[in-house]
């Protein structure tokens, strides 16, 4: 078995967002997003944050130097999920802690 060690925790959080992203076939993606964020601890965040930065062109065009192009369908996938989140906390954005929430 093989066991990566990281320098860093949020290079080993970059790493597990760029491996979901890069994922083939990554079908599932919108459910491991809603899983992720509904971790009411936040030790998911910085991955979250990853995965929707992975989402850019412009973030992309850097990597895909690299790593090859990202997949489309994935990348539409997670706009969806952003959007519909934004969205979500919108509606729930009248309290203090909605609005917090929401920044």
């Amino acid at each position: 078995s093989v066991v990566y060690t990281f320098p860093h925790l949020t290079i080993q959080e970059f790493v597990a967002a760029l491996a979901q992203f890069l994922t083939p076939d990554r079908g599932d993606i919108k459910t491991l997003l809603i899983e992720a964020h509904g971790n009411s601890d936040g030790r998911f965040e910085v991955f979250l944050r990853f995965v929707a930065g992975l989402s850019s062109p412009r973030a992309a065009r850097v990597l895909e130097v690299f790593l090859g192009p990202f997949p489309n369908q994935t990348i539409c996938r997670v706009i969806d999920w952003v959007k519909e989140e934004v969205q979500r906390q919108i509606r729930n954005a009248e309290s203090d802690y909605g609005k917090r929430r929401l920044l």
